[in-house]
């Protein structure tokens, strides 16, 4: 019995390897979190991306609102290669000062108070980057940019 007292004390005292003891529990954490933390930073350089793409696309539609295949490229070019991103066809909505949607053609529908106006509606998605977030459970949402640029009505 004396010994394994003895045993237990000398075990107890003895701190040689603790270090790689808690250096195998804190590194696995610290690089999950890692992981997680760069998978949220590419994904919202993902986004800005899909952003800038869109609003090249706007410009391109202020001058060019007739040219739906064209604004769609334009898109399309402006983001980087291998991108993965689904880009939808413009469409047009057609709305009052007060956010009433009217028709849009032609002729463009008549609104009580004000003029109406014509939107180009843009829409462009791409899945986002998994790295560790699945490893935590949580699965990100598609990564969706739309924006509206108003145009001429004729």
């Amino acid at each position: 019995m004396s010994f394994v007292l003895r045993t237990l004390r000398r075990l107890r005292s003895d701190q040689r390897g603790i270090s790689i003891l808690e250096s195998a529990f804190v590194i696995p954490v610290l690089a999950l979190a890692l992981a997680v933390v760069g998978e949220y930073g590419l994904n919202i350089g993902r986004k800005h991306n899909l952003q800038a793409a869109l609003s090249a696309a706007t410009q391109y539609a202020m001058n060019n609102p007739n040219d739906l295949n064209g604004i769609k490229a334009v898109v399309e070019a402006a983001l980087p290669a291998g991108h993965g991103a689904t880009v939808s066809t413009p469409t047009f909505a057609c709305e009052c000062n007060n956010g009433t949607t009217v028709s849009c053609g032609p002729p463009i529908g008549t609104c009580s108070t004000g003029v109406a106006r014509k939107l180009i509606l843009l829409t462009a998605s791409q899945p986002p980057l998994v790295i560790g977030s699945m490893l935590v459970g949580y699965r990100p949402a598609i990564i969706r940019v739309s924006t509206a640029v108003s145009v001429p009505t004729s």
